[in-house]
């Protein structure tokens, strides 16, 4: 999960750099790919699979946790990533 919550903090920070530079053709580059092999989305969803092991428990705190980090690495991004003109 740790890897997840970082790639989503990274990923957040990243739209806001490639935003405030003018760069956001590059996001189609760098998020699926950087950020998606390092999330391991697939080895997320195959663990939401085992019931067993509390995968529906484990998706929603996944899934929150995520959320909760996109909301409070957006608007730090913001702040401290100065608009380039």
């Amino acid at each position: 999960m740790a890897a997840n919550l970082i790639g989503v903090a990274l990923a957040s920070a990243l739209l806001v750099l490639m935003e405030r530079r003018g760069i956001t053709e590059l996001r189609h580059l760098l998020l699926p790919g950087f950020c998606a092999g390092l999330t391991t989305f697939s080895a997320v969803t195959a663990q939401s699979l085992e019931p067993r092991e509390g995968g529906a428990l484990f998706l929603a705190h996944n899934l929150i946790f995520s959320l909760m980090i996109v909301v409070i690495v957006l608007p730090l991004a913001r702040r401290v990533i100065p608009v380039r003109k």
